[in-house]
């Protein structure tokens, strides 16, 4: 169901409205920015991940079972920390095509 154009002045007005009170929220509210944050903190899971892994392989090497459980518990941290973000997308809006298709098949019995 598609808003009518009354209600997309409104929320048009409701957004600038939060911009001109609080730049910080609106800026952190927007999908751009939410996009690039959950982008960033996957790349540091990876890298804790990819540190953890290299503490992994020197405890192995070095015969130290503390330090390669550590290794093992930092990489199990960080791949679970960058794997946290990945689901948690906003729904794109639809495009037109793609809402011209979902009316045309409504129309076909």
């Amino acid at each position: 169901m598609e808003l009518s154009n009354f209600e997309k002045l409104e929320l048009d007005k409701i957004a600038k409205g939060l911009e001109e009170e609080d730049p910080k929220l609106a800026a952190l509210m927007s999908l751009e920015d939410l996009g690039r944050i959950r982008w960033t903190q996957a790349l540091r899971g990876v890298l804790v991940g990819l540190a953890g892994l290299g503490l992994l392989l020197t405890g192995v090497a070095l015969s130290e079972p503390v330090l390669g459980i550590t290794g093992f518990m930092v990489m199990g941290g960080g791949t679970y920390w960058a794997t946290l973000f990945m689901d948690a997308r906003p729904s794109r809006r639809k495009t037109t095509a793609s809402r011209q298709r979902q009316g045309k098949d409504e129309e076909t019995p």
